[in-house]
């Protein structure tokens, strides 16, 4: 704990019963890891900032969060959530920790000043504006009559009487052209789909057996320099256009700059579940409700290792059994989006190339990426 009133330090999780350390640079580096980051690309990220800005930091990060050169920074990280929102605190502090030298002057300040503390919290404030989630699609209510647009009078407080499903149906999606550009709902081709709320850019998918676009082309996990493929996992696949792994596919769509957009990526975990509509009530030709809406994205993805719907995200899982999983494997979060269980999430469980060989493969799944909109050219 800290020595201001109503602050507070955490450490990220590592499933550790002892050797936890709690200071400034373990609060920062959790902080990442709420915004989706893994461990190790948290660090890595508090690292390069942490450089940035003239402060010494190694790859042992997490065990030198309690040196003297931090503490300023740790004073003012502490005047600083003393001061905020407390509901708000997670979201503020996500976004300082991604940003540190952009409030350089406030953090590495030997004493910031009253109207300095609340002029960073306005600036923080308002890089959350126009920051916005999706709603879960539920517009109808429920009673033992069945299902009404009416909200019944013996069964309050449901679902539909609340956000944006009561404002605006839950979601607010723009059809993009092969370019970038808006195009009317009514439009019968488009490249992309642009999510008014988040700003987040999504691919759409091709029906074409022989497109790397294809909804149910499956691959294998990669993310270069960071996690390699399992070779069998590879071996499972027919990749005879060589777009194999999720790496691959990321290449691929920014080399030929989809929708103007060159920086494509893997979504997290919360993205993706973000745009699951739990309202919808068309199905597919195998009889199971769709989980994305058809209206926008109406080639969804159906074969899976698992399920039905899932794709590959980028948020890595900690599970109870994180000390028991194989070394050098790796636990992602996944949510099936078809059916009557969509939402339901899993733990994938997938093998790098360090995994010893002759384990059979791991898993294979589709993919749909997304970007952010500022990033298109």
């Amino acid at each position: 704990m800290g020595n201001k009133t109503n602050a507070f330090l955490v450490a990220p999780s590592q499933r550790k019963t002892t050797g936890n350390e709690i200071n400034v640079i373990t609060t920062l580096v959790a902080s990442q890891m709420s915004n989706g980051l893994t461990l190790n690309d948290a660090i890595n990220s508090i690292k390069i900032q942490l450089n940035s800005i003239g402060l010494t930091a190694t790859n042992n990060l997490l065990n030198e969060g309690n040196s003297n050169q931090y503490q300023i920074l740790e004073q003012n990280i502490l005047t600083l959530i003393a001061s905020i929102d407390k509901s708000n605190a997670n979201f503020l502090l996500s976004i300082l920790s991604s940003n540190l030298s952009d409030y350089q002057s406030f953090i590495l300040a030997p004493a910031p000043t009253e109207s300095a503390i609340q002029a960073l919290i306005i600036a923080l404030n308002k890089a959350t504006e126009g920051k916005d989630f999706n709603d879960t699609g539920l517009v109808e209510y429920y009673s033992d009559n069945g299902s009404s647009f009416n909200a019944p009078s013996d069964y309050l407080g449901q679902d539909a009487d609340y956000g944006h499903d009561k404002n605006s149906g839950g979601f607010l999606f723009t059809k993009l052209d092969f370019n970038g550009r808006p195009l009317k709902d009514e439009a019968e081709q488009w490249s992309c789909v642009k999510d008014q709320r988040t700003g987040l850019v999504w691919e759409t998918k091709s029906d074409d057996l022989a497109s790397p676009q294809f909804k149910d082309k499956l691959f294998a996990y990669q993310v270069s320099g960071k996690f390699e493929p399992y070779q069998e996992d590879i071996d499972m696949l027919s990749c005879s256009d060589e777009i194999c792994t999720t790496e691959d596919y990321v290449n691929y769509l920014n080399k030929n700059t989809v929708c103007g957009i060159n920086n494509w990526r893997l979504p997290t975990f919360g993205e993706f579940y973000d745009i699951i509509d739990f309202g919808i009530k068309e199905k597919d030709f195998n009889g199971d409700v769709y989980g994305l809406s058809p209206d926008y994205f109406p080639r969804q993805s159906i074969i899976s290792d698992l399920a039905s719907g899932e794709v590959w995200t980028s948020t890595e899982f900690f599970t109870e059994y994180e000390a028991t999983k194989i070394p050098h494997s790796r636990v992602i979060l996944a949510a099936l989006t078809r059916g009557i269980y969509r939402g339901t999430t899993y733990p994938v469980n997938i093998y790098s190339d360090k995994v010893e060989v002759d384990m059979g493969a791991s898993y294979q799944l589709p993919i749909r990426l997304v970007s952010e909109m500022e990033s298109v050219k």
